[in-house]
């Protein structure tokens, strides 16, 4: 299945890698972009870790996914300076980082949450994320 979104004004299509069904539960644990804030139709899964060619179903678990815009999406994994930005808070992760156990930061929100496998997510109090940007 694919869906058309519109990028900084430029039509794009994009593979689906989770269900309707799952994504408005992401859409319901996350509510907006984590990276800017938006609440609209651009919203769309980002995998935390890369899937990889041909995607792996294993990395399609809760916890490495969050929401973001599609412009944000396509900053991530197009700009080395914007990977750069999205590895140090969560939005995507490095090698040998786990889902489960390393924080993801709302900037809308100003929050660090753990996110779990259930479509939940954990607040992590500001004393717990000193050295975090």
């Amino acid at each position: 299945m694919f869906v058309t979104a519109t990028v900084s004004c430029v039509s794009v299509m994009m593979a689906v890698t989770v269900t309707k069904k799952e994504f408005d539960k992401f859409l319901a644990r996350d509510k907006h972009c984590y990276h800017c804030g938006l609440e609209d139709e651009t919203l769309v899964p980002q995998h935390r870790r890369n899937r990889g060619m041909g995607g792996s179903k294993r990395l399609n678990n809760a916890s490495n996914i969050v929401v973001v815009c599609s412009q944000s999406n396509g900053q991530f994994e197009s700009h080395s300076g914007a990977a750069m930005a999205a590895e140090k808070y969560g939005w995507k992760l490095r090698a040998g980082q786990e889902s489960l156990t390393t924080p993801v930061f709302d900037a809308f929100d100003g929050v660090w949450y753990l996110l779990d496998d259930n479509f939940g997510k954990k607040e992590i109090p500001p004393a717990e994320t000193e050295g975090t940007p």
